[in-house]
């Protein structure tokens, strides 16, 4: 019966998300913030492959943060994320005051497929070079192409690059 399989789902759904708020009190330092999971995930994302740098940024201690989540030094890093649910590619306008972007496509079964990182000086850069580009543009997944802003001005990782 297809009700008791919806029922299971959502119990495991449900459970799973309650887990992930009980974890964001506990360790409010890499997986805290707000109710919007696909965004704490996508910190939480972000904070691992920055490691995987050699970086060590921090996040944010309070979860609504205008312009960025994640800070190292003077870096200002936003995270935006996306996924296959997002049937249009589109996301929020970016929002000052970031020094840094990371863009997270999250794909078959919410791994991370892509993730573009972009310095606030390529993208003054990409300005500087396309008239009609926009210094705060609404996020799109074809940022991620090859003729998309971070393909052109930023960096792409994607495969082993992102196994974070």
């Amino acid at each position: 019966m297809p009700d008791s399989k919806i029922k299971i789902a959502i119990d495991a759904y449900l459970k799973a998300r309650h887990d992930l708020l009980e974890l964001g009190r506990a360790h409010p330092g890499r997986i805290g913030g707000n109710d919007n999971i696909i965004g704490r995930i996508g910190e939480f994302l972000a904070l691992r492959f920055l490691e995987s740098c050699g970086r060590s940024p921090k996040r944010m201690p309070n979860g609504a943060n205008p312009g960025y989540d994640l800070v190292e030094g003077d870096a200002r890093i936003q995270v935006k994320v996306l996924t296959e649910e997002n049937i249009n590619g589109r996301n929020v306008r970016l929002k000052e005051p970031w020094t840094e972007f990371l863009l997270i496509e999250l794909g078959e079964g919410y791994k991370p497929r892509r993730i573009g990182h972009i310095t606030k000086r390529q993208m003054q850069q990409a300005c500087a070079e396309n008239a009609g580009w926009c210094a705060t543009p609404i996020v799109k997944r074809t940022m991620l192409s090859d003729r998309g802003l971070i393909g052109r001005y930023g960096q792409v990782y994607s495969g082993v690059q992102v196994a974070v």
